[in-house]
């Protein structure tokens, strides 16, 4: 019953979006698709683990209605796996049953010349939300079922202020109908400013967890901008993060940056040539002090390697996360890509990453560096096939970190081969 409710929600929903009488209405249908093959093989595994074959793939279909001039409503449906445990981005073929989930529904209100401002635009319900390069907060379709709020941007001039308050957790009762006092929440102020044809920002981040002792604050700024005809690029981010702990534990906070450098020229055969570096870094416990040092924002998300080289609030990566990588991360990503003159279609790209720990306390890396080789050639204006090759090293030898008498999965240091082709196509 439950599932044809969700089809005959979805049908109604496309109907709306697609029929063809606007003479209510202005209605426009975007989205994109995306289908992966991989291929991975392992080495010096000590479960002699055999090689992997999978497909992943993501749908998105998003909706805009405008109503009247000043309001719009905004949806947005992803396709997943319906997962056996909590976790609802899996998009792993042949593990589950197909399912959808509505990433975005929304209602926006705009109006110019409000008081003393140029534009005021209100958004209510289910939305993205992101800040720079995704260092304290990013936009991932990971984070599908989080963020029902309210976000309110006031502009004047080059000046622009957002305020973001949204629930990403209730308690409900045994029968799930109702809900109960309790509530995750997030509230989020951010002032940017465009000078010098320079973009920068301030922020502030605030989650209220349930329960005692579980909020924490996070302040932050960044810059980014480009020079030379916009040949070279570059952004840096600095955030700290406090928070509220009982009076009888040690203190905890710490903090996190980020920053990049790209520079694009011509030269002989390649109308295009970029050469870019990038870092990011998530400060972890030094076991020398009394403090506990840790900065883990709830919601960051950048991906910039492959099996290796990300950080996302839902499914972890090189930072402290829920009890993992208590000593921080380091990544640090470098890349250079060619595209030809002749064949302006076609990109090559080779990049590596290196990742450690922010703070070594023990003398040993549990992270491992990635070596990726990647083509890239548009078919079509609107389609894109992607081959890669990566090659993943591990930085240490297998070591009982939990100190448990046997070596688990994670504690298992192995080199891996991965093959990966991509199809994907906006519409």
């Amino acid at each position: 019953m439950e599932n044809r409710i969700k089809f005959g929600f979805l049908v109604f929903a496309l109907l709306i979006i697609i029929l063809p009488d606007t003479s209510f209405a202005q209605m426009n249908l975007d989205g994109d698709f995306r289908m992966r093959w991989y291929n991975d093989s392992f080495n010096d595994t000590r479960d002699s683990r055999d090689k992997e074959n999978y497909v992943r793939y993501l749908g998105r279909l998003r909706g805009n209605i405008r109503s009247t001039k000043n309001i719009t409503f905004n949806t947005e449906l992803v396709t997943t796996i319906e997962s056996p445990n909590s976790f609802s981005g899996r998009n792993i073929a042949g593990t589950g049953k197909l399912d959808f989930r509505i990433g975005q529904i929304y209602g926006e209100f705009t109006e110019s010349k409000v008081l003393f401002l140029d534009v005021v635009r209100v958004r209510l319900g289910r939305q993205p939300f992101g800040m720079g390069n995704g260092l304290s907060f990013g936009e991932s379709y990971y984070f599908a079922e989080k963020f029902d709020g309210a976000r309110v941007d006031a502009a004047y001039k080059n000046y622009t202020l957002t305020l973001f308050g949204a629930i990403t957790g209730q308690n409900l009762s045994e029968s799930g109908l109702y809900p109960e006092p309790g509530s995750d929440q997030i509230y989020t102020a951010r002032l940017t400013a465009d000078l010098f044809n320079q973009s920068i920002m301030a922020y502030a981040i605030n989650q209220r967890l349930r329960g005692l002792f579980n909020d924490n604050l996070i302040l932050g700024g960044g810059i980014s901008g480009a020079f030379l005809n916009d040949r070279l690029d570059y952004f840096g981010e600095f955030a700290h993060q406090s928070f509220n702990t009982n009076p009888s534990f040690p203190k905890m906070g710490g903090i996190g940056y980020m920053g990049g450098i790209g520079y694009r020229f011509a030269f002989g055969p390649f109308r295009s040539i970029k050469v870019e570096t990038r870092y990011a870094a998530y400060e972890g416990d030094d076991a020398a002090t009394e403090k506990v040092e840790k900065f883990s924002p709830p919601f960051p998300s950048f991906f910039w390697g492959d099996r290796f080289g990300y950080v996302n609030g839902e499914i972890g990566g090189a930072f402290p996360n829920r009890g993992r990588n208590p000593e921080g991360g380091r990544i640090w990503y470098s890349r250079i890509y060619f595209i030809p003159s002749a064949l302006p279609e076609l990109r090559f790209q080779i990049q590596y990453l290196k990742i450690s720990e922010y703070k070594d306390n023990d003398n040993y890396n549990t992270f491992d560096d990635e070596l990726s080789l990647r083509v890239y050639y548009k078919i079509l204006k609107n389609a894109q096939i992607q081959l890669r090759f990566t090659k993943g090293f591990p930085n240490g030898e297998d070591k009982d970190v939990n100190q448990s008498g046997l070596l688990s999965s994670s504690e298992d240091r192995y080199k891996y081969t991965r093959f990966m082709a991509e199809f994907s196509f906006v519409f």
